[in-house]
């Protein structure tokens, strides 16, 4: 049995982001054979804090699936900006490679790692060259493009240093996946062979069940006759949903159009705030993955919301829930980047950082029915044929395979 150790900063029970992903590799290759062992941090994200119903997942063992799981507590900033989100690596790095001496390193044929940060690409590549195995990486997000595209105050200051050092990582890695060709591609413009670079589409983690409107509607106590437009996920500086409460200071007092902003993040009290004596928005707290697609399938339009300079960083993982849910997408997102170049015919456009913009175009669509219906029809063909959760699984365990076996005849040849 071929045994595969997945380091990784986020993982079960964090419900969005990159943990369903990386939860779900390591799910599928455990149902496929391997033996996997988990190495990765506390429970965190996207609170940016430890969930009390998590405190005991805090530098302990636990499983999942028969899965083995070691967890390193680590530094959580209650405030991101460049020098605590400095802090946030550096603390992961630390302790997460502090774990990796109860891992019996002779016993491995792999290492994966799954990256939203820096830091589980670093004690990846740190361990399988100390194991003298293979390094796969996983690319969630760019931290080079990160540091610059994110908002956070002085990010370009050190975007050189870590694109160097995100060179530095690719460059050792045996194979490299990405959730999108923009960033395959921006990978490649770096110096990086372009064999060693595949593209595997974000496919749907979560399984999405549509339901009747109204039926959902009566689930969270919703007004059947409101246009309801809903943005779920994450609550950061990425997302900029100040963008989404400006557009909704544009609508009419009479207009029957409301926005409901969904989830958690290091923005959300700020955004509260900001909703405060406005009728039409309000953040709601995340829901259970069991109330999830009753969720999606109670609006009238899904949002996705991206920050000006949010280029080719990362790919919502939202996106694939959207589209699984019958329901019609719009997206605020930059012209020409990774979303609006995923989005491109199945999705409502408009140019992010213009709330007036967003306003008229969803205006607009809640007076055009037939528009809704086409739309949503289009994205969940684009779903079935490109976001198909056995197929997505399927290139990566063909992935998984190719990588060891290019370990075999490595080994053959020395």
């Amino acid at each position: 049995m071929k045994k595969i150790l997945l380091v990784t900063t986020n993982f079960w029970p964090e419900p969005t982001g990159t943990s369903p992903y990386s939860t779900d590799l390591a799910v599928t290759l455990s149902e496929c054979g391997y033996e996997v062992k988990v190495l990765t941090g506390v429970p965190h994200y996207p609170w940016w804090a430890v969930p009390e119903s998590y405190m005991s997942n805090i530098d302990s063992w636990t499983s999942i699936e028969g899965i083995e799981i070691i967890r390193a507590s680590h530094y959580i900033p209650k405030r991101l900006n460049l020098l605590t989100r400095i802090f946030f690596e550096l603390s992961l790095i630390k302790n997460i490679y502090r774990k990796y001496s109860r891992v019996n390193l002779n016993e491995y044929d792999l290492v994966i790692a799954v990256g939203s940060s820096m830091a589980g690409n670093l004690v990846g590549k740190k361990i399988a060259t100390k194991a003298r195995i293979p390094l796969g990486i996983v690319v969630h997000d760019l931290a080079g493009n990160g540091v610059s595209q994110s908002g956070l105050p002085g990010g370009r200051l050190i975007q050189r240093i870590v694109r160097n050092l995100e060179y530095v990582l690719f460059k050792s890695a045996l194979g490299i996946v990405t959730v999108s060709q923009g960033m395959s591609d921006a990978i490649i413009e770096m110096g990086i062979t372009k064999s060693k670079v595949n593209t595997i589409v974000i496919y749907s983690a979560n399984q999405i069940k549509p339901i009747g409107k109204i039926e959902s509607r009566l689930r969270f106590g919703w007004s059947p006759d409101d246009f309801l437009v809903l943005h779920t996920g994450n609550m950061g500086s990425k997302q900029h949903l100040e963008n989404v409460i400006s557009a909704s200071e544009q609508l009419s007092h009479n207009s029957k159009i409301k926005f409901f902003l969904v989830g958690h993040g290091n923005q959300e009290a700020n955004l509260k705030m900001l909703c405060l004596n406005h009728g039409n928005i309000d953040v709601l707290p995340a829901v259970s993955d069991e109330d999830y697609s009753a969720l999606l399938s109670a609006a009238d339009l899904l949002l996705v919301n991206e920050r000006t300079t949010q280029i080719d960083m990362s790919l919502p993982s939202k996106l694939t829930s959207y589209l699984y849910s019958d329901r019609p997408v719009i997206a605020a997102v930059p012209r020409g980047g990774a979303t609006w170049k995923f989005l491109t015919g199945v999705a409502e456009l408009v140019e992010a950082g213009n709330p007036i913009a967003l306003a008229r175009a969803i205006e607009e669509l809640s007076e055009q029915p037939e528009k809704l219906v086409d739309l949503a029809k289009r994205g969940k063909s684009f779903a079935n044929a490109n976001l198909d959760t056995k197929i997505g699984r399927k290139k990566y365990l063909d992935w998984v395979e190719h990588l060891l076996a290019s370990k075999v005849q490595s080994n053959t040849h020395s």
